[in-house]
């Protein structure tokens, strides 16, 4: 386009001196210099046009090359080469894509020179998305099978029928003291007791699960969202599942007001927030999530969602948004409040979590490498802190006034003074870390634990102490399997473990940092204590 609007102005400028030399407005000795000049501009013109051609012709080859037949074919042999995070191939639904931008965030790294079509779509839904095709380089040869000869199909649940299995009486329990480990890939939830360390059942047939859950103030009940919409409610008493309704095609976060009358649920597709009415689990209020950013409308998911009191707080993961929503005098839900610009517009947004007095709202802005904070009872702006590449807060990690958050891409948890917003120390690690956890019901127990998902050190915890932000002991749960959520126990006496490689529940004592016990579970991805998470503001 450029090209061809140089080439227009140059031939409308040869025309326009073609005319004055004919109608002889020049003298002579003007009219043979001008001439020259003409000529040369015309010649020059030509030059630019061919140039054009040329440029279009190859714009439009390689535009063939990645979107019709003609793209390049590869095979397992090819694809299977480009295994790390340095260099990651993956291949969805018999497409090739070069995802090495993205490789050193989850869970693109888990499927290097793999097929991740099953991941991708339990993580995303249906489709590929937009943002995804950006990275297409090519197609799986025809017949070459990516799974010993068997094509792997994806669930898709029309309805989703829980069912429960007890391994003790029921009612035995002290909802408080349950450890609830989510087994991704099977599908189930186990729950343990975190005093005695004991099996006390399972739900099967709940879903592809994201790593959390919501419990109501009286230790009735918990609702957690499968990622392809289903939100169940269980009642923890007794483990009976009591419904799940289909919210959303590809949700995420869940968060319950502090009176447990409504839920909220954040979707990835379509781009909303729901709130649901917990008695009769209808959703009675649908916010869309459309902004903009940097003067471009755009819809976006839904990344973290956390209640403050009776307010939820909500972040637009494309949009680099903050919005606060509350009920309004006629009891509607709206959008009260709303911070843009977040992270410079450096898209995403992604996790956040409330401190436990619950006064500041913290939230990963991780393309601009630092997390952004709000002050959750005045509602002012606090202001952004620079962190490791790519942070991902998860729950929270806080310690008397200081703040721990881990990074995504290098082994890098920066501590923050939560008085001053400053970082304070850069505690180095083995590789990236997803999640820190500290016992904020003791402020005494100086030590916050913390995890290393993926690299040559993914097998290990680290326990810091945070009177002196060092790490002062490195545990490995399962040895070469990843292991990660730390969690306590909500006496405090414990700290739980998984491997999701492992297939291990690994329980620590929170003082020695010897292993009490292991546990065996199907694929464990993430383990919440009820009592704690009811008791911490937005969890």
């Amino acid at each position: 386009t450029t090209f061809l609007s140089i080439y227009a102005l140059v031939i409308g400028f040869g025309v326009l001196t073609a005319l004055i030399l004919f109608f002889a407005y020049i003298d002579q000795k003007n009219r043979k210099i001008l001439g020259i000049i003409s000529v040369g501009i015309l010649i020059l013109g030509i030059i630019f046009g061919l140039i054009s051609g040329y440029s279009q012709k190859i714009n439009t080859n390689d535009k063939n090359t990645i979107t019709e037949s003609s793209a390049e074919i590869f095979t397992m042999e090819n694809i299977a080469k480009h295994n790390n995070s340095e260099d990651c191939w993956l291949i969805i639904d018999n497409k090739v894509f070069d995802a090495t931008p993205a490789s050193k965030v989850h869970p693109a790294l888990f499927n290097c020179g793999t097929d991740a079509s099953v991941n991708y779509h339990k993580n995303h839904g249906k489709g590929i998305s937009d943002k995804m095709m950006v990275f297409y380089i090519g197609d799986l040869g025809e017949h070459i099978s990516t799974k010993n000869g068997k094509e792997e199909k994806i669930k898709s649940y029309t309805e989703l029928s829980p069912k429960k299995e007890l391994y003790v009486a029921s009612m035995s329990w002290n909802p408080d003291e349950l450890m609830v480990v989510v087994e991704k890939d099977a599908e189930k939830l186990l729950f343990i007791n975190g005093k005695t360390h004991t099996e006390i059942g399972r739900i099967h047939d709940i879903g592809f699960q994201p790593h959390t859950s919501v419990f109501s103030s009286d230790k009735k009940y918990m609702y957690i969202i499968s990622r392809d919409g289903w939100l169940s409610k269980i009642d923890i008493t007794t483990l009976d599942p009591v419904i799940s309704v289909r919210v959303g095609e590809n949700s995420r976060g869940t968060a319950l007001t502090d009176d447990d009358k409504f839920l909220a649920v954040g979707n990835y597709e379509p781009h909303t927030l729901v709130i649901i009415d917990t008695e009769t689990m209808r959703i009675i209020e649908t916010i869309e999530t459309s902004s903009e950013i940097n003067n471009e409308p755009i819809g976006s998911r839904v990344g973290v969602v956390v209640e403050s009191g009776q307010d939820f707080i909500i972040a637009l993961k494309d949009a680099n948004s903050v919005w606060v929503i509350k009920q309004d005098i006629n009891k509607k839900w709206v959008v009260k409040d709303k911070y843009s610009n977040i992270g410079n517009n450096k898209t995403p947004l992604h996790d956040g979590f409330l401190t436990p007095d619950g006064k500041f709202f913290v939230v990963a802005a991780q393309g601009a490498n630092s997390v952004w904070v709000l002050n959750a009872k005045t509602w002012k702006v606090v202001g952004e802190v620079s962190t490791g590449k790519l942070p991902h807060t998860g729950p929270g990690a806080v310690w008397k006034n200081t703040t721990y958050i881990p990074a995504l891409e290098e082994g890098l948890i920066t501590a923050i003074d939560m008085n001053t917003w400053k970082p304070i120390a850069s505690i180095k690690t083995g590789g990236p870390g997803l999640f820190v956890r500290s016992y904020s019901k003791n402020p005494a127990y100086p030590y916050v634990w913390a995890d290393t998902a993926f690299g040559d050190h993914k097998d290990e915890i680290y326990v810091i102490d945070a009177r002196v932000n060092k790490i002062v002991k490195t545990l490995i749960p399962v040895k070469g399997k990843n292991s990660w959520h730390p969690e306590f126990s909500y006496d405090g006496k414990s700290v739980y473990v998984v491997s999701q490689e492992g297939g291990e529940v690994v329980v620590y004592d929170a003082y020695t940092f010897e292993v009490i016990k292991r546990i065996k579970a199907e694929t464990p991805s993430a383990v919440s204590n009820v009592g704690l998470r009811i008791e911490e503001p937005g969890l």
